[in-house]
């Protein structure tokens, strides 16, 4: 062994550095790629952002027993990455599938369950579910089909549509006569998130959202 390799095997080697992740936990990957891109408007500078399909998030309506063992699943998925990647974040998704203000206790469950586990955590919950935040940028669906509708609600609370998927699908259903285009998909969501950030929406709100005004304001105050 030379002495040049002898001393990088030593005791006092350095060890690699890891790179800085923020971590993504969500109901499925249309939803993570959504917060993927929400979380890159925010906050531009972010590092490497990876995503995790499992576990999923379960805390709303679980027993508290239950909620510590699904944060104790996600803490080691954590763990586990940060043998390679420095985890700075973790951004756990749940919809709350009920209007503003169930989005609060929804997020202090996730938020209290993680960071217990050592797990430095914001939670995303829209109150109905996602497609409730995109109310807030009634411009960016054209971006994906330019036949749809405009699905626009100015000043109000979109945290209050109940079954927003729903709604938001039968809005941008155009009225006048003609040959339909094709119906929202779930999978449309990441495209319209992707418009926003790259058209720079992000800060130009067009309805009220507690629950995306939470997310925006906890991931803002995190550090990454």
């Amino acid at each position: 062994m030379s002495a040049k390799s002898h001393k990088g095997a030593g005791n006092g080697s350095r060890p690699a550095r890891r790179p800085p992740a923020v971590l993504v936990f969500g109901e499925d990957d249309n939803d993570r790629q959504v917060l993927v891109e929400l979380i890159k408007a925010i906050r531009p500078t972010c590092p490497t952002i990876d995503k995790r399909r499992h576990p999923l998030v379960l805390v709303k309506g679980r027993a508290a027993a239950e909620q510590r063992k699904n944060a104790t699943e996600i803490a080691k998925v954590v763990r586990a990455a940060q043998v390679v990647r420095d985890v700075r974040l973790v951004v756990a998704h749940q919809d709350c599938d009920a209007v503003e203000p169930a989005h609060f206790a929804v997020s202090e469950a996730i938020e209290l369950e993680l960071k217990a586990s050592g797990v430095p955590v914001v939670a995303a919950t829209p109150a109905w579910e996602m497609e409730a935040w995109f109310y807030l940028w009634p411009d960016a669906p054209a971006h994906v089909n330019h036949n749809w509708a405009r699905a626009a609600r100015p000043g109000q609370r979109v945290g209050l549509i109940k079954d927003a998927k729903e709604t938001f699908r039968r809005e941008l259903r155009p009225k006048k006569a003609g040959k339909a285009p094709r119906d929202y998909e779930e999978s449309d969501a990441p495209e319209i998130a992707r418009h926003v950030r790259e058209q720079g929406l992000i800060g130009t709100l067009d309805a009220k959202s507690e629950s995306f005004e939470r997310f925006y304001d906890a991931l803002r105050a995190a550090t990454l």
